[in-house]
């Protein structure tokens, strides 16, 4: 079992195809390294029964992988990346204008859940 990673926060990724907000809930050190908007507010929606839900976004889709920074190197030369969870949805032209809000150190490329490398800009 893996051991515990930090904690976690929403950030908002992008509209719907309704034109609602799409939300991730990833690591707050991922989120603080590329300089994401974290949101304050818990997002909530009603649920089928009309009870208040939290919404946490990106549930049943996958995690793109993305380097931290141009100079961050593991000891063993590799570069070092972050996973992003991406909620359903998202597609790569959503993706990428999603990762060219990053205020800190801007990707120029990520790794789709396919293995494939798509350029940011």
């Amino acid at each position: 079992m893996a051991g515990k990673l930090g904690p976690r926060v929403i950030v908002q990724v992008g509209k719907g195809k309704n034109g609602k907000a799409v939300y991730s809930y990833m690591l707050k050190k991922v989120a603080e390294n590329f300089g994401f908007t974290i949101e304050k507010k818990i997002p909530q929606r009603k649920g089928k029964s009309g009870r208040i839900i939290v919404q946490r976004g990106s549930v049943g889709r996958g995690s793109i992988t993305v380097p931290l920074s141009a100079r961050a190197k593991t000891p063993k030369g590799n570069t070092k990346t972050a996973s992003i969870p991406i909620p359903e949805g998202m597609t790569i032209p959503k993706i990428q204008a999603f990762l060219q809000k990053a205020k800190k150190n801007k990707p120029e490329y990520f790794v789709s859940m396919d293995g494939r490398s798509w350029p940011v800009n």
